[in-house]
């Protein structure tokens, strides 16, 4: 006779669900095992962690715009869970959450319903075998159309009763798009056609509306920045494209930012308004699917187009009027070039015998095979990733953005070597991040080697420089004292010998001159590899760049070519 578990696992299926990572418990082996059992059922991926697994969903979430799912058993399973569940719930990830639930669990208060509540957009937990059908799609609908995490918690009784035979719900999608008010668009239409400084802001909404955001572009004769998590939005060869709004983003996108008079916001509800300009400074279009998703420069005129942000851009390209004066484009595709010749030469630069980090990304970016997936972690790795990754169309890019989850890169990249098994996959991971919860997931990789040794590179990129070193370049930036020591040390060790330890290939490189071969010999192989780059810790990001550096006597400031530009330039 089928059981509940049995009828979950084809729903999953049915809505989408290739796979389910989670860890295994007694209250939730029913479904593990319906999950391992039947050829129609989504595979089963288990994780060295319950954080891990959640990350996985996320990461597949994002990467297939469709419903990453995760399993874990209750007490500290589903604690453990949360970390990656803040992630998805932050960068707006729908992902769905099955949780079991011991006997015990209500009279210890440790319900896991308690905890997971208030990281979800939907919590319930399932009494009857009769309910769990309903259930599950009103929790699929919820994170598809809120954009988020939603909760299941399961008692075993339930997954392991027998199915009560009630005809299946049709599978959830994402809700259809909303139309654009003409009135809005009207609006929009007067402010950007009167811009004289134009900007567009590309973030996680907008990130499928590409192809509009150039026609915008090329109209108005705007620049283009994008938030982290649209990285991957527009190619980086456009002239126009400055990269990266963040804090610690792209000084070309800062410079962008402060000098327009007009913004359009396609989509940046993950943009940080403290990135915008101040009081008064520009006036505003804000294109969202949702009402107030996105913030808004204080004390300055605004409209907000509400809708699908592809459908509204497409709607709203006809009723802009070419822009005769290119000074601002010119001034755009100036400070761009700049930028990124300066990041061509810092990329170059290496002293002593370790490895510029910056070199690491800039000779990777050469060779991104097509179609490459490139994960990264919190840290200077990710500082890399925003100035020297040059990615082109049909590339992706992956992260924890909001959380800026430590460890994040190595699940993000296992989940999408499983959802997109075509493409090559890179992660980008600091020392201390691997260490931080990385290296449990490289047992995981180990444990499906046979099934992953045919498919396309999945490479992870560890850049070895015995140091939490954002942490410490922000202490030294803090300080302004270039003498500060390593202050954030982390324990020494061989990764790539770990690495072969566990069962993995791996490649280690310590010499400058053999980056870029070294990346050509990996990116042509096949399967999991561990590719460890001893680096400098002494090359600053370009946020610390005006720390000056221990022998400063012997070396320009890193940070002076592209300001002189600018004072230059005007």
């Amino acid at each position: 006779m089928v059981n509940v578990s049995e009828v979950v696992a084809a729903r999953l299926r049915d809505m989408g669900v290739d796979r389910v990572y989670g860890t295994p418990g007694l209250a939730v082996d029913p479904l593990v095992g319906a999950l391992r059992g039947a050829p129609t059922a989504p595979g089963f991926v288990q994780a060295r962690g319950e954080e891990s697994a959640a990350l996985m969903a996320c990461a597949t979430a994002k990467l297939t715009g469709g419903i990453g799912c995760c399993l874990a058993p209750p007490g500290a399973g589903s604690l453990r869970l949360l970390g990656g569940l803040y992630d998805a719930a932050a960068d707006r990830a729908p992902v769905l959450a099955l949780v079991g639930a011991g006997p015990a669990a209500r009279h210890t208060g440790g319900h896991p319903v308690r905890h997971l509540a208030e990281v979800s957009v939907y919590c319930e937990e399932v009494s009857a075998p009769e309910l769990m059908d309903d259930a599950l799609y009103r929790a699929a609908r919820a994170a598809l159309t809120d954009r988020g995490v939603a909760a299941l918690v399961v008692p075993r009784h339930v997954l392991a009763a027998p199915a009560p035979g009630t005809p299946p719900a049709a599978p959830p999608g994402p809700p259809p798009p909303r139309p654009p008010a003409e009135e809005d668009l009207r609006r929009a239409a007067e402010v950007l056609d009167g811009a004289g400084k134009t900007v567009v802001v590309v973030g996680n909404a907008g990130r499928r509306a590409s192809g509009q955001v150039a026609e915008v572009v090329r109209l108005l004769g705007a620049g283009a920045v994008t938030t982290a998590l649209a990285r991957d939005a527009l190619p980086d060869d456009l002239p126009y494209l400055a990269g990266v709004a963040g804090p610690l983003g792209s000084e070309a996108a800062a410079t962008l930012l402060r000098e327009c008079d007009t913004l359009l916001l396609a989509g940046a509800e993950d943009l940080d308004p403290a990135l915008l300009p101040g009081p008064g400074r520009c006036r505003t279009v804000a294109v969202d699917p949702e009402p107030d998703d996105c913030p808004l420069p204080d004390g300055a005129p605004a409209v907000r187009v509400t809708g699908d942000v592809t459908a509204c851009l497409e709607a709203l390209v006809p009723r802009l009027r070419h822009t005769a004066d290119r000074a601002w484009r010119s001034r755009v595709e100036r400070v761009v070039g700049a930028w990124r010749e300066e990041g061509a030469a810092r990329s170059r630069r290496y002293f002593g015998t370790s490895v510029n980090p910056r070199s690491v990304v800039a000779e990777l970016s050469e060779r991104l095979p097509d179609r490459a997936v490139v994960v990264t972690d919190s840290g200077t790795s990710l500082d890399w990733w925003t100035r020297h990754l040059r990615l082109r169309t049909g590339m992706r890019s992956l992260l924890s953005a909001h959380l800026g989850l430590p460890g994040a890169a190595v699940p993000y990249a296992v989940a999408a070597r499983f959802a997109a098994p075509g493409r090559p996959v890179i992660a980008l991971v600091g020392d201390g991040a691997l260490q931080g919860g990385g290296l449990n997931e490289l047992l995981t990789v180990r444990r499906h080697l046979e099934q992953l040794a045919g498919l396309p590179p999945l490479v992870f990129c560890v850049f070895n420089n015995g140091d939490l070193n954002r942490l410490t370049w922000q202490r030294r930036a803090a300080a302004g004292d270039p003498l500060i020591p390593l202050s954030a040390e982390v324990p020494a060790l061989p990764y790539a010998q770990w690495a072969r330890l566990a069962g993995l290939p791996a490649v280690r490189c310590d010499r400058p001159r053999h980056v870029g071969s070294v990346w050509a010999d990996v990116l042509a192989g096949r399967g999991p590899l561990l590719l460890e780059f001893v680096v400098d810790g002494e090359t600053p990001p370009d946020w610390a760049s005006a720390v000056a550096r221990s022998d400063e006597p012997r070396r320009a400031p890193l940070g002076t070519p592209l300001a002189r530009f600018l004072r230059a330039s005007g």
